[in-house]
């Protein structure tokens, strides 16, 4: 592997852009997060496409420095893995994994310690039945927030309650204690933007956050994602989420918008062959008062997504397809 890796922000909320990765800033990643959690791994099953960085950093980088068997796994592509396993085992999750996970960790659990990471999309509703009925003994789950710009910047248990992130031991939070703003972080693991000479020592997101004590925070959303209806802010990946489960469609996604009558408000887009504005709306009716209702729900031809399961919207914004 060459010294360098070019890697492609998801598309999801904007035109994907080139951040570069050091070998040294990935493996450091990897040793650092397998090292903590899963000492002696053996296996890893990777459910994440080394397209995109935690795929890469966490799968193929962190089989080689582990020295771990890589199994890539895809349920789109129908490549499940071989489960005779030898020693402590690694999953690594995207949201679509979570159907599958319990008959995985059914055979796994008995046999050996299972890490489950989780990473690169909103966590889908069904994750919290897997791990109410999986957690504790030889099966550990944990939550990675990062980004491509930064790699691994927090991590947390997953559990239902709403627990707050803590910042890896090589990141310094930046941003001011107790006031709501953007994640602003310090790190030798930030990748250089394409084009430019040097990486920059720290990077303010689009994560909008709570910071508190002992290097802690809230994640309260993407702030371009946060819109606020009828003064209740609503966080339109958690939507997107909730409805493409109720609805079993990948290809969907909640847009924001101006409304000159509501102030902000957002629109559904889909692509599918089965399904109808009709159906979507019905989703949303069934999905409870919680749910705000969209301005417009539009059916398109064709919804790309990233290598990561995201909805790239962007693209249809811009062809208006």
């Amino acid at each position: 592997m060459s010294l360098e890796h070019v890697f492609s922000t998801s598309g999801s909320t904007s035109a994907p852009r080139q951040w570069v990765r050091t070998r040294w800033q990935m493996e450091q990643e990897a040793r650092m997060i397998l090292g903590a959690w899963a000492p002696g791994v053996t296996d890893i099953l990777s459910f994440a496409p080394t397209e995109h960085s935690y795929g890469m950093i966490l799968g193929q980088v962190g089989a080689d420095v582990t020295k771990a068997r890589l199994q890539r796994c895809s349920l789109e592509k129908l490549v499940l893995p071989d489960l005779q396993v030898t020693g402590p085992t690694v999953i690594l999750c995207i949201a679509s994994t979570w159907t599958l996970l319990p008959s995985l960790l059914k055979r796994l659990a008995p046999q050996v310690p299972v890490l489950v990471l989780h990473s690169a999309s909103t966590l889908p509703s069904k994750a919290y039945e897997v791990v109410n009925r999986f957690a504790g003994g030889n099966v550990r789950f944990v939550e990675i927030l990062g980004s491509t710009e930064t790699g691994a910047i927090a991590h947390r248990p997953i559990a239902e309650a709403s627990m707050p992130w803590t910042v890896f031991e090589d990141v310094a939070l930046l941003s001011p204690i107790g006031v709501e703003s953007r994640l602003k972080v310090h790190s030798l693991r930030i990748a250089r933007a394409a084009g430019n000479r040097v990486a920059a020592l720290t990077h303010q997101s689009d994560d909008w956050i709570l910071a508190g004590e002992r290097e802690q925070f809230q994640w309260l959303g993407r702030a371009s994602q946060l819109i606020k209806i009828n003064g209740v802010r609503q966080d339109l990946g958690v939507l997107r989420a909730e409805l493409g489960a109720a609805t079993q469609c990948q290809h969907l996604t909640c847009v924001p918008l101006r409304d000159e009558l509501r102030g902000e408000a957002y629109e559904v887009l889909f692509s599918s062959p089965t399904l109808s504005e009709a159906s979507i709306t019905l989703a949303i009716e069934r999905l409870g008062v919680h749910f705000p209702k969209p301005v417009q729900i539009r059916r398109v031809e064709y919804l790309p997504l990233s290598a990561s399961g995201k909805p790239q919207a962007w693209a249809i914004q811009q062809t208006g397809n």
